[in-house]
């Protein structure tokens, strides 16, 4: 059997899997927070990706995963989330047997940024498009800046306590070998 094609094989699958996840949790796994957005589990599903596989694996399982969820609740914004996962999982490592290492742990306050300036910025640029004002809409996308901040902390503590989990049985390497 060829090695080099049963990896990608794998990695593919493994992607896949990862991509369906993050839709799924993003899409239907919703806590309600006090300024009107959401927490899901799909950012941190990102993170996770991006620590298991190589990273344009983890892009594309980013990118589609968050595409999907976007085209199940929020079309609207598709195409900005496409980007914004898939940048997300551009600062992790899946270099080692450990996800939870503390680089990984530390690109959770870029990965999170990420997500408050490029949901922000997505927000300007709809508010414009809808025909607002500059300063409506800066105050507009300002505004959804505390539950975007929200959205990254709780991901970034979800991933934590999975990876760690993961970490503690070993998962990355019983899967990947």
């Amino acid at each position: 059997m060829n090695t080099k094609h049963s990896d990608r094989t794998l990695r593919i699958v493994i992607a896949s899997m990862f991509s369906a996840m993050i839709a799924v949790m993003t899409a239907f796994i919703q806590i309600k927070t006090p300024t009107g957005g959401y927490v899901h589990l799909g950012d941190a599903m990102i993170y996770l990706t991006a620590c298991f596989l190589p990273t344009p694996y983890a892009l594309a399982a980013s990118a589609i995963g968050g595409g999907i969820a976007d085209l199940l609740v929020y079309p609207e914004t598709l195409i900005y989330t496409v980007i914004i996962k898939a940048l997300n999982s551009l600062f992790f490592s899946s270099k080692g047997d450990k996800l939870l290492t503390k680089r990984n742990m530390l690109m959770t306050i870029p990965s999170g940024l990420v997500t408050v300036i490029g949901y922000s910025l997505s927000k300007l640029i709809r508010q414009l498009l809808a025909g607002d004002s500059l300063g409506s809409a800066v105050v507009v996308s300002l505004w959804k800046m505390p539950e975007n901040a929200i959205q990254a902390v709780a991901s970034a503590v979800i991933f934590f306590l999975i990876a760690a989990a993961f970490d503690k049985a070993d998962i990355k390497t019983r899967i990947l070998g």
